[in-house]
């Protein structure tokens, strides 16, 4: 339940008028728990945690695509969730860097992640680790529906 109490509490943070506000308030950690046990236990999916004194502070995940498939990237960045206050400290570098080294460990020469368009400053950071946009933008009529994927390969500057 650790992970999927810290993911409400960053989509609290950071998605507040680019989600709907009912998508928000219904959040049900016990579904997203449910959806992250599964993933562990069949083994294809990695969950880390950033730890404060115990406590989760953020966490990613890396495997398949969580929402069917991309091109034909095998890995995903399926989600880096870092609290507000954490954000800056170089917590996500070193998500990128632990990626970059189960990729180089097994052979694989790109990933790629998922993005609410609107959530700027998490677009920027993808850009600066060295992500490329790699399908055009289309607004659909609710905000949560704007993805936009960042391709990362290996050899580049992540």
């Amino acid at each position: 339940m650790t992970v999927a109490l810290t993911r409400k509490a960053v989509w609290e943070e950071t998605y507040r008028g680019i989600y709907p506000q009912e998508m928000l308030d219904d959040y049900d950690p016990k579904d997203f728990a449910c959806r992250d046990e599964e993933r562990i236990r069949f083994g294809n999916h990695h969950y880390y945690l950033f730890l404060d004194q115990g406590k989760c502070i953020g966490y990613f995940s890396f495997g398949p695509y969580n929402f069917g498939s991309y091109k034909d990237f095998s890995l995903c960045l399926n989600n880096l969730y870092i609290r507000k206050e954490y954000r800056g400290k170089g917590l996500g570098r070193q998500a990128f860097d632990c990626i970059r080294e189960y990729c180089v460990r097994r052979g694989i020469s790109k990933f790629f992640c998922g993005c609410n368009a609107h959530n700027a400053p998490a677009s920027g950071f993808y850009r600066h680790m060295g992500g490329v946009q790699g399908d055009a933008f289309v607004p659909h009529k609710q905000k949560s529906d704007d993805i936009i994927h960042f391709e990362f390969h290996i050899g580049e500057r992540i």
